[in-house]
């Protein structure tokens, strides 16, 4: 398999430094090898040298990204597929502690029924262990190392889970002391020792889990491409191990995963069983989704929705803490309890911030959908008021629009003119050439009287080929000339429709310099309609040419 990030090449470790840590961690994911234990022991050495020895820390790091690299090769050869209680465990993991009410109880029960013949007490021990985990996680190490120290002797290999699950604490514990040595060894036995016992999907559970722990390693691009190259290897799986090293890619900086591979791979850990993911897990992958969703202006109904399933685990959130808090009250003593909440104060404090920000994003989210909404309504009474086909206003905007404008013209002591026009024999453009090349016809008109009036002029889609313009300010010789100059442009132009060359006139009639008030729509109209005697009147006198109501020659 071709792996996203050749890590080697990124590192420039000289090749046979490479090729022997390669070997290294070939011969120990190799069920056949009989020096196990030599070759842990050599890269314990060789670890703790480089430490010791490389000032470059980033060196060190380079190192320690080539071999996880070799590791994850060495386990994606093909694999026998099984179901193996301790993957089983492995899952409810992510959801610790299990408590009486947690939907995983069960399962558990069913795990920890193949030790009760052996020992009846097993109950009482996977308890401990589950306060020992609480106590790496609310990171109170002090009384973790304490707990740890109690156990070894109660932890042996025969309980596979319980003793994974130990090691695993282990390792936190001696990363927070800085104990290097004792840390890798814990990584290397462990690892060899689930991979020769439950196979290569289990082993890479525990070295998905190893490098997340590495805070040294987080920062750097290596993380990124060993998480990637991982991922390449185990997203097709569709289990846990896609789910735990899915969601660490999704959960990195932003600097690091952008938010568009973010919301791929929201898309793909969505498609996995929810018992895959934790409630912490699932709130901050529906949180982003509301956000991603809401920021892009794409869907306001899937926002919301997103907004109410990371508000359902955050809940879900609130409640495993008090649950932590409950299990912490019933298995340490009061005093050891007060020191517990003192470490859960972040945990609380980073939970309120989290309910803080899912607040305002979804009031955010809120506020700009209905912004949006407005907008949409904006946008969709401007439609309604347009003609369709040419874009101009229409007869609505007349009767809703034109009274209001016209009044604060004559308030303002400002002349109104109204042109009516009309297209000459428009009704043999249809028969000859057809309804589409009318419809072109018009449109194309349309965007010459656009461009023909000024942007204080308003233009109307009066009926099927006759357009009224409302002039505001202009005296009636330059309207007349105005009028003239659009009636000789009509004429002259050609409007092809397919193969055929179209042309046409139009007749104008003109009503000018209007001072009168206007109060209702009715008292308009009065004016519209000595503007359309006067085209009547160019109809009558010839057609394709221009008109002005004369009181004395038109009257009412």
């Amino acid at each position: 398999m071709k792996l996203p990030y050749d890590i080697p090449e990124m590192s420039e470790i000289k090749p046979r430094a490479v090729a022997e840590l390669q070997r290294l961690a070939g011969e120990l994911f190799d069920k056949d090898s009989s020096n196990l234990e030599d070759n842990i022991e050599s890269l314990v050495n060789l670890t703790v040298q480089h430490l010791n020895m490389i000032e470059d820390p980033q060196r060190f790091i380079a190192i320690i990204a080539v071999f996880f690299d070799a590791c994850f090769k060495a386990l994606s050869k093909p694999r026998k597929n099984h179901d193996s209680e301790l993957y089983k465990f492995f899952v409810i993991m992510n959801h610790l502690p299990v408590l009486e009410q947690s939907p995983f109880y069960g399962q558990i029960l069913e795990i920890l029924s193949h030790y009760f013949n052996k020992n009846a007490s097993v109950i009482k021990l996977f308890d401990k262990l589950q306060l020992l985990y609480l106590f790496v996680e609310i990171k109170h190490f002090d009384a973790a190392a304490a707990l740890a120290t109690e156990l070894e002797q109660e932890i042996t290999e025969e309980h596979l889970s319980f003793y994974t699950l130990y090691q695993i604490c282990r390792f936190k514990i001696m990363d927070a002391f800085s104990n290097v040595e004792a840390k890798i060894r814990i990584l290397l036995k462990l690892t060899t020792h689930i991979f020769r016992n439950e196979g290569e999907e289990c082993a890479l559970f525990l070295m998905g889990r190893w490098i997340s722990s590495l805070d040294i390693l987080r920062p750097t691009p290596y993380y990124r491409a060993l998480l990637n190259n991982l991922y390449a290897i185990v997203k097709s799986h569709q289990n846990v191990n896609s789910a735990i090293v899915g969601y660490e890619l999704f959960s990195m900086d932003d600097r690091m995963t952008l938010p568009e591979a973010k919301m791929q791979l929201l898309n793909e850990l969505m498609s996995l069983k929810e018992s895959m993911l934790n409630a912490e897990q699932l709130h901050a992958l529906h949180f982003f989704a509301g956000n991603y969703v809401s920021g892009r202006n794409e869907n306001f109904r899937d926002s919301i929705q997103s907004f109410k399933s990371s508000n359902y685990y955050l809940y879900k959130c609130w409640e495993r803490l008090i649950g932590i808090s409950k299990y912490l009250r019933m298995h340490v003593s009061n005093r050891d309890y007060k020191v517990c909440i003192g470490y859960m104060d972040k945990l609380y404090l980073d939970l309120s911030h989290q309910t803080s920000m899912r607040n305002n994003s979804y009031v955010e989210n809120m506020q700009a959908n209905f912004d949006r909404i407005d907008e949409l309504y904006r946008e969709l009474g401007e439609l309604s008021l347009r003609d369709t086909l040419t874009g101009l206003r229409n007869r609505r905007y007349m009767e809703n629009n034109l009274i209001q404008i016209v009044a604060l013209a004559f308030r303002h002591k400002a002349t109104v003119s109204f042109a009516m026009m009309d297209i000459d024999f428009f009704k043999k453009v249809n028969d000859i050439y057809g309804h589409a090349a009318g419809d072109l016809v018009l449109q194309e008109l349309g965007k010459m009287l656009g461009k023909a009036f000024r942007k204080s002029d308003i233009i109307i889609r009066y009926g099927g080929e006759e357009f009224l313009v409302v002039l505001f300010d202009i005296m009636p010789d330059k309207c007349l000339a105005m009028m003239e100059e659009l009636r000789t442009e009509i004429e002259a132009s050609t409007f092809k429709y397919q193969r055929h060359k179209i042309k046409i006139t139009i007749s104008i009639g003109l009503a000018c310099n209007l001072m009168y008030s206007a109060t209702e729509f009715n008292d308009l109209m009065q004016y519209v309609k000595h503007a359309d005697k006067a085209l009547y009147v160019a109809k009558e006198n010839g057609r394709n040419r221009v008109e002005v109501y004369m009181p004395e020659k038109n009257p009412a």
